[in-house]
């Protein structure tokens, strides 16, 4: 483990590019797990990353609205959340739930993808 890894509280082992696909995701979503998989293994996601859609989209040879088809059924679900993220006019990056409202002076550059390992919590 390399000091960076021990200060992020983050252990990768090698070699990269392998993800675990919990149960719950598999079958909730099982049509669309191949994105969740690709999210986790491509993009070092133990948790966040963040590819432009046109990217994931050219790396399957899929369409653009096929991404985001997948994504909505994976956020339905529960298994990913997605987050915009904006650059403001002196260069810090914010980052927003669907909910919150934009206030800044800037543009929004990319979304943070989150994959989620644990099940949303059950409503009582």
């Amino acid at each position: 483990m390399t000091p960076e890894q021990a200060r992020d509280g983050l252990i990768h082992e090698q070699p990269l590019g392998y993800s675990q696909t919990p149960q719950w995701v598999i079958k909730a979503a099982y049509k669309y797990v191949w994105l969740y998989d690709w999210l986790r293994a491509r993009y070092g996601g133990l948790d966040e990353t963040f590819p432009g859609i046109d990217t994931l989209a050219k790396e399957f040879g899929v369409s653009r609205s096929t991404i985001e088809r997948t994504m909505r059924e994976l956020r339905k679900v529960g298994a990913l959340e997605v987050r915009r993220r904006f650059r403001n006019s002196d260069g810090t990056i914010v980052t927003l739930r669907d909910d919150e409202p934009y206030t800044g002076n800037g543009a929004q550059t990319t979304n943070l993808y989150i994959t989620k390992f644990y099940p949303p919590a059950q409503s009582a």
